[in-house]
């Protein structure tokens, strides 16, 4: 069976709509639990780990685990795809190969949450809650030469993601990469603001990530660094903090809502390869 360019770009659209739309779950189901947590009617402040081994937990969880990592896998190979080939056609200037490696990393960070999904189907251990926390993922960096560095870079890396999603949201860059065209005129106000607000709310969120972070490298304090989970808690912490929490909890609830457009309307299929 011959298998063909076209074929092979079907593949990658299809890859990107279930990687999407793994993504948008995560995302959900993180500002719901955390909304719940805002209105006193359970729920957890969780990053996206936890929240897989949450969802693991739930009615059919380990077909839900099994699906989202086919999901998540197929984002992993979506984004290495748009880096590798320039799907996108960001060129091989110094911006576009920047560009580029953000989609290459942003597609290998997902790569360990494809992986506790697999964990959590092979040994059954959904219920184990097991999983290392941020301070001890830092902890063990900051002991390698050089890990300080790392560090600090990571979370400014962080903090620039941060400040890309803020740029998307208020110049609607997004726009680019949606099928405007076959969008209904009706909604579309409500899918850009759904777009905004979400872009807007996780790019917050990284930056204050990418904040403790490198806080965490000039301190050389491990419990410095946050994840997301650690960044929900913190904000229920401030003054009014139900009421950040709630809002943020909104925003990555659309920001999940976002990733579902993109799965529907988002320009995947490219001339060439």
């Amino acid at each position: 069976m011959k298998f063909s360019l076209a074929d092979l770009r079907n593949a990658l659209s299809g890859a990107a709509s279930a990687g999407y739309i793994a993504k948008g779950v995560i995302y959900i189901a993180i500002g719901w639990l955390s909304l719940l947590t805002t209105l006193g009617m359970g729920g957890q402040n969780a990053g996206t780990g936890e929240i897989i081994r949450t969802i693991a937990l739930w009615p059919f969880g380990t077909l839900l685990i099994g699906l989202l990592g086919l999901g998540l896998v197929a984002y992993v190979l979506w984004r290495l795809a748009q880096a590798w080939w320039d799907l996108e056609h960001k060129g091989n200037h110094w911006k576009g190969i920047l560009q580029r490696l953000g989609f290459a990393i942003s597609g290998i960070l997902y790569v360990a949450l494809a992986w506790q999904c697999v964990t959590l189907l092979v040994r059954s251990l959904a219920s184990d809650g097991g999983g290392s926390s941020t301070s001890q993922q830092t902890a063990e960096l900051l002991t390698y030469p050089g890990g300080v560095f790392v560090l600090f870079g990571l979370g400014l890396a962080f903090i620039g993601v941060g400040l890309h999603q803020l740029q998307r949201a208020w110049k609607r860059h997004y726009r680019r990469n949606w099928h405007v065209e076959d969008m209904p005129n009706g909604p579309l106000p409500i899918l850009e603001g759904v777009a905004r607000l979400g872009l807007a709310a996780r790019g917050i969120v990284f930056g204050i990530i990418g904040t403790f972070l490198c806080v965490a490298a000039i301190e050389v304090d491990p419990d410095n660094a946050e994840g997301l989970g650690g960044v929900l808690d913190t904000l229920a912490e401030q003054p009014y903090g139900r009421w950040l929490l709630g809002g943020v909890a909104v925003g990555l609830m659309a920001y999940g809502l976002y990733c579902f457009i993109n799965a529907g309307y988002r320009r995947t299929r490219t001339p060439r390869l």
